[in-house]
């Protein structure tokens, strides 16, 4: 595979460079003023103690649910809010930290994982024209990841860790800040070189395939962001739900690569990806048919819509209410 990989890369050369160009663009536009944040916001979480603190208040419905310690609380609404790789990051972190098992990190890496309110409301409800299509498939996204947390709860063990084994006391909030940024800048190199690197590949595959139909059946499943506009067009709204539920290889290595020294069980991993891919269809079809008429879409009334979504007032506004929500738990 290196091998064809390497051939491949000679061949179609100039598809190459101008896929690594959109995937630079996309990185740069897109996921940086996205992820960065929240990837620093859970590393202040951390090291601070905000996560513990909100863990001890919230054991019992955590452990009810998933078979986790509380701690787990917030990262699971990080990972909700930030996006695909936020979640295994605050997961890394929580395990660097030594506030959690290695096991039970992995457990939580298999589920906490899923598109950000962003991506879904903003690019994807603005590729169909529709903002209440976006509110659906966000919904479903969100049931699927619960009810996968909840399905593993009896296939996994329960690992507890008890307060008396947490090793790392919390630090101070200035020193925190900084040591937040440079996990997040370091995390964020990482999904960046994968980006790039599919980027890459896409741009061989569209010289390939020139065929715009069948580069939508295969893209998503390897790049979400130009996999699903590629997508809309030519599938279903379930069709788009399952991709984003998945995710895309992309995003599973930018996973991998965020969860640092935690090695997850890839088959099981992938195993999770599909399941909440296929809930997130299936909550999307129900969404769809409890929609009023006037808003059902038409793939023919598409509009095409910029990565970014949203405008820098809007997420500002974001950003500032998820800071506040968290320090109010933590005042309390």
């Amino acid at each position: 595979m290196t091998a064809a990989l390497f051939a491949a890369g000679l061949v179609w050369s100039q598809g190459c460079k101008k896929g690594v160009e959109e995937a630079l663009g996309l990185f740069l536009s897109v996921l940086v003023p996205s992820l960065f944040p929240f990837m620093a916001l859970s590393a202040l979480c951390v090291r601070t103690g905000l996560c513990a603190r909100l863990g001890r208040r919230l054991e019992r419905p955590t452990r009810l649910l998933f078979g986790l310690n509380g701690v787990f609380a917030p990262v699971l609404l990080l990972a909700l809010t930030g996006g695909y790789p936020v979640g295994a990051r605050a997961i890394a972190q929580l395990y660097e930290a030594g506030q959690i098992r290695e096991k039970e990190a992995m457990h939580a890496a298999l589920f906490c994982v899923c598109a950000g309110p962003g991506f879904v409301l903003s690019y994807i409800g603005g590729l169909y024209g529709n903002q209440a299509v976006g509110t659906v498939m966000l919904t479903a996204q969100v049931l699927a990841v619960i009810l996968s947390g909840v399905g593993l709860k009896f296939l996994l063990k329960n690992y507890h860790i008890s307060d008396k084994e947490i090793r790392a006391p919390a630090l101070p909030f200035s020193t925190s800040l900084v040591m937040a940024s440079k996990e997040a800048a370091g995390g964020m190199a990482g999904i960046g070189a994968m980006v790039l690197l599919f980027g890459a590949f896409n741009g061989m595959l569209t010289d390939w395939l020139p065929s715009e139909e069948w580069r939508a059946m295969i893209l998503p499943w390897l790049e979400i962001c130009t996999g699903v506009t590629l997508l809309i067009p030519h599938g279903s709204a379930e069709l788009c739900a399952f991709a984003v539920g998945f995710g895309g290889l992309c995003v599973h290595f930018q996973i991998f690569a965020a969860l640092g020294r935690l090695r997850v069980n890839k088959a099981l991993f992938f195993s999770v990806r599909i399941i909440q891919g296929f809930l997130t269809a299936l909550f999307t079809h129900i969404g769809m048919k409890l929609l009023p008429a006037q808003a059902v879409f038409s793939t023919a009334t598409i509009s095409q819509a910029g990565f970014s979504g949203g405008s820098i007032i809007s997420g500002a506004a974001l950003m500032s209410v998820a800071v506040v929500f968290l320090f109010t738990f933590k005042k309390r």
